[in-house]
């Protein structure tokens, strides 16, 4: 594993992989910064829950939009824009440790008003993952897409281990969550810099599109659902896409309450153990894809990986053993990162060059959108049900499977050129 991430620093991609991780890191340095600070400042829990899919949001609505300018004007002007707002993001949540706690509404606060504003310029710079997603399918071979799809998911996976340290650290300072803003702001400004520097644009001046429409109708995701879904590749794709993140998203909305809840540990065991699975997810992503996706190619490699993920959850919500559970999850994260590898590499097979941008910014509004709302549905299910949620999880990849074994049996996956 270790001569796979040499490689990827030696990589063409490694500045997409560096993208990547901040916006990781943007997102999951804040997962144990943030209940502290509703604390601090004596807000309803429910102010969290919303602080958390502002960022998704905002991300959901932004991402189809940068995806499409990034066909029109380029991948490297977009993604220098972007990571400019997050530097900003990181600067207006440091901003906000600084106000005086002026009260609106008898329990909102001044710097809570400011924070969210900070997860709203964090949730639409946060859309460029579409831009690089879109750089990985210009200068990627159909062969070696799948990999390449893999180890930027590798990457975020090390995000997810390394980010909630950094954020922990950070705000165990003296300048409480200020130094966690100073960090963030750092990291961003550095990788600002390396991209001026060193990006280099990957999409021809004669694969830029000419024009491109900006309105609600185009930039609408149930739009450009209807829109790219009438090519029946596309279709599926997207009915996969969908039960396999909503899976996803109830699973980690979820994971940290059912370890307290189930296996009694506290907040420091939560964060061991979340760090300890989180390296399941770089192993499967570097090492794991490269042998499923080399002997059954990509549509087999996701049905393997679907029903991974939905056996996995099965047999996690079957026991209360802490070691069966852990081999259980190596198990079901094998067929998240199977899965999302797999699905990203035939959205991007689906169209031509000149609409890697808009297909990519559909696919992100998607996870986006999803991100949104199943959060809170989860949680909601999680508080009211008497069995363990993951049964419930496992039904959707599960199905999903049976469904597009039936109903897509005959599939042919063909590029798309355009879409009128």
């Amino acid at each position: 594993m270790k001569n796979t991430f040499l490689n990827m620093m030696k990589s063409r991609f490694f500045i997409v992989f560096l993208i990547t991780f901040v916006n990781g890191l943007s997102f999951t340095m804040l997962f144990p910064v943030l209940p502290f600070i509703i604390k601090i400042y004596e807000a309803p829990e429910v102010v969290l829950g919303i602080l958390l899919g502002t960022f998704s949001l905002f991300q959901f609505l932004a991402a189809p939009i940068l995806g499409s300018l990034s066909d029109k004007y380029g991948r490297k002007p977009i993604l220098i824009i972007t990571q400019a707002g997050t530097m900003l993001s990181w600067v207006v949540l440091g901003v906000s440790y600084l106000l005086p706690e002026y009260q609106f509404l008898s329990f909102i606060s001044l710097p809570i008003l400011v924070i969210f504003l900070s997860r709203v310029f964090d949730g639409i710079t946060g859309g460029n993952n579409s831009v690089a997603q879109a750089i990985i399918a210009d200068l990627s071979t159909p062969s070696e897409r799948t990999k390449v799809f893999g180890m930027n998911g590798a990457i975020m996976g090390l995000a997810i281990v390394v980010g909630p340290s950094i954020g922990a650290f950070s705000m165990g300072t003296s300048y409480g969550y200020l130094g966690t803003a100073i960090a963030g702001t750092i990291i961003s400004f550095i990788t600002l810099l390396i991209m001026i520097f060193f990006l280099q644009e990957s999409i021809a001046e004669e694969d830029k599109k000419s024009k491109i429409k900006i309105s609600l109708k185009n930039t609408n995701l149930f739009a450009q659902i209807s829109k790219w879904g009438k090519f029946k590749n596309i279709r599926y794709t997207i009915f996969m896409k969908i039960c396999m993140f909503s899976a996803f998203v109830g699973y980690t909305s979820i994971s940290a309450l059912y370890l307290i809840d189930v296996f009694r540990f506290d907040a420091i065991n939560v964060g061991y153990y979340m760090t300890f699975t989180g390296m399941f997810l770089i192993f499967h992503q570097t090492v794991s894809i490269r042998y499923f996706v080399k002997k059954f190619r990509d549509r087999k490699s996701l049905y393997i990986g679907m029903i991974f993920m939905g056996l996995g959850f099965l047999a996690m919500a079957s026991t209360k053993n802490i070691i069966l559970f852990t081999v259980f999850y190596f198990f079901a994260v094998l067929g998240i990162s199977l899965s999302w590898s797999t699905l990203s590499s035939l959205f991007s097979r689906s169209v031509d060059k000149k609409n890697q941008g808009e297909i990519m910014g559909m696919v992100a509004g998607l996870e986006s959108f999803i991100s949104v709302g199943i959060p809170i549905l989860a949680t909601l299910i999680y508080t009211h049900i008497d069995f363990s949620i993951y049964f419930l999880l496992s039904i959707l990849p599960l199905v999903g499977v049976l469904i597009s074994s039936l109903v897509y049996k005959n599939i042919h996956f063909e590029t798309v050129k355009e879409a009128s």
